[in-house]
């Protein structure tokens, strides 16, 4: 007891020393660089723990006898409904809140429930850990992008956003080389059945991709420092007062019956409650339209009836249809409320035709990209041959191939914007239209080793349309609406792409019994982007324009204007 005023007198001593030491670090030129280092590794934990279901797919289809569809629900449907859901609210807070706290919590929960889905007994618990692993990487990218807007210029944003993006392919590699390497070894060890806990190889996965996550999540908290929100912009970024409430208002302005609420506390007239009903008949409709269309097309041994009440059978199918239209709705809800409650999102985010086409974009790209790399695994033991050895030679390449093609990316995009306003956009065009040639390679040659060339080729230029359509976006708007953007953004890219392109791939190949002409399929939508992308271009400039004079706008606007009740800042047409 004698030494603890000695040792409060040296922490005392020490506290301001130990803050003047992180200020200046903070301030060091290689600082950023550690910070975009660090966001990478998040964004690489986020997908081993979102990819890792690829490389297992095998080894639950035979514990668990799922079908195709079922995995493809898995994979995307699953995931990609509750990282919507929660992506528009945890967007805001991080506009709001502490980016570095709001990364940290959500990489804590992605990693804990990618831990519990190891302990996983049938399909329905599985995907409820799924579900959870969505919502909690819905609170990075958003946090990141801001982060990241905030240490480096505009000038130098498609290269840190693209360098950034490698952690998707370092993720996913690793994903197919550390989980199949844990299901051989765990296998090898335990062969006469002795596993702890009576886990299997694909439980052990999960949970030993899981726990360092958690582990990682402090380092975030204890190295990693909050700058001050738009300190590279003309004028800083003014404060939200109440992050949590309006992160609530956002969640709550997409489910009923607060979502009516809100239509309320906007004074909104009533044609928009009509509308409202309307978004919700359509959703109802989409439910027992797809649900009953895509019962038909299967046998009776493809339908995978999960629960039963009464004589009511619960199908996948059902399931995945009712979570798309839960999330039509839900985006739907969240849109309505933006347009009439916040006039700064609604001009530069829900009104704009860029930012529109921009989404559509990255939504069929997505859905290409998810189709193809959800089922890459078991086209590859189910048609080549190959064994689990396969997952690692797949996994190192793409890491190498698919990081190297997002870094490459980075300096050629921006380099495109330099050389013409719309280079970005033009880009991307081109390198979509190699990756689909090479995967339509890769999944008609009958040779092994055209098999990897072809996916290496493919692997190296599919990512190259994140940093570019990314960096197109945030060039839309301010940057209290960075986060925000990036969520709106993500709708397209995660409920179309990751919510029905796997799931598209399952079902055509559960339906045919033919799973290359289904992965063929998904591959054709390429025509579709490249549309939307000469779309984006009509109006770039003009919106690029307008997002100039929101910030001039906003910047001159007095603090006591800047949040309403009704949120966000009134800006007048």
């Amino acid at each position: 007891m004698a030494a603890d005023p000695t040792m409060r007198r040296a922490l005392t001593v020490a506290a301001p020393l130990l803050q003047r030491l992180v200020m200046t670090t903070h301030e060091r030129p290689w600082y950023r660089w550690y910070v975009l280092f660090i966001l990478t590794l998040i964004y690489a934990f986020g997908y081993i723990d979102r990819q890792i279901v690829t490389i297992l797919a095998p080894y639950l289809k035979k514990d668990m006898g799922i079908s195709d569809a079922q995995l493809g629900l898995l994979y995307g449907t699953s995931f990609a409904l509750f990282y919507c859901v929660f992506g528009i609210p945890l967007a805001r807070l991080a506009d709001g809140w502490s980016r570095v706290r709001t990364l940290a919590l959500g990489l804590s929960f992605w990693s804990l429930m990618t831990a519990m889905s190891g302990l996983s007994r049938n399909f329905v618990q599985l995907g409820t850990a799924r579900i959870g692993v969505g919502i909690g990487e819905a609170s990075a990218t958003p946090a990141a992008v801001s982060l990241l807007g905030d240490y480096f210029e505009r000038a130098r944003r498609g290269t840190v956003l693209a360098l950034y993006s490698v952690g998707v392919y370092v993720g996913a590699g690793a994903s197919l080389v550390i989980g199949g390497s844990i299901v051989s070894a765990w296998e090898r060890t335990y062969a006469n059945g002795t596993a702890p806990l009576g886990l299997s190889g694909w439980q052990a996965s999960f949970i030993g991709v899981g726990v360092p996550g958690m582990l990682f999540a402090l380092i975030v908290m204890l190295t990693v420092r909050e700058p001050m929100r738009g300190r590279l912009d003309a004028v800083p970024a003014r404060k939200d007062p109440h992050p949590f409430l309006h992160a609530l208002r956002d969640l709550g302005s997409m489910i009923p019956p607060w979502s009516w609420l809100r239509l309320q506390a906007l004074n909104a007239p009533r044609r928009e409650y009509a509308r409202n009903f309307v978004y919700l008949l359509c959703a109802v409709a989409l439910v027992c339209i797809a649900t009953a269309g895509t019962n038909q097309v299967l046998s009776a041994g493809h339908k995978a009836v999960i629960a039963t009440v009464g004589s009511f059978d619960i199908t996948s199918n059902l399931v995945q249809w009712f979570a798309i239209a839960v999330a039509f709705y839900v985006c739907s809800n969240w849109y309505q409320a933006t347009r009439l409650g916040d006039a700064y999102a609604h001009r530069l985010i829900t009104g704009s035709r860029t930012f529109a086409a921009v989404t559509v974009a990255g939504a069929f790209l997505a859905f290409a990209m998810n189709a193809v790399n959800a089922f890459v695994f078991v086209y590859a033991s189910r048609k080549l041959g190959l064994t689990a050895q396969a997952g690692l030679h797949l996994g190192i390449i793409a890491i190498i191939a698919g990081g190297a093609g997002i870094s490459v990316s980075g300096y050629l995009c921006d380099w495109a914007k330099r050389r013409h306003p719309f280079g970005r956009l033009y880009f991307v065009c081109v390198t979509a239209t190699v990756f689909s040639a090479a995967s339509v390679l890769q999944y008609l040659t009958p040779s092994v080793t055209v098999f990897y060339c072809a996916y290496a080729v493919a692997t190296f230029f599919v990512p190259m349309w994140f940093g570019p359509l990314q960096a197109t976006t945030q060039d839309l708007v301010i940057p209290r609406l960075r986060g925000t953007a990036f969520a709106a953004f993500s709708l397209g890219p995660n409920i179309f792409g990751l919510g029905l392109g796997p799931y598209f791939v399952g079902i055509v190949s559960d339906a045919s019994g033919d799973l290359r002409m289904a992965i063929l399929s998904a591959i054709g939508v390429l025509p579709v982007s490249i549309g939307a992308l000469l779309v984006a271009s009509r109006t770039l400039l003009q919106d690029e324009a307008a997002a100039h004079a929101a910030l001039e706008r906003s910047n001159a606007e007095s603090l006591d204007h800047d949040y309403v009740e009704v949120g966000g800042p009134q800006l007048t047409h």
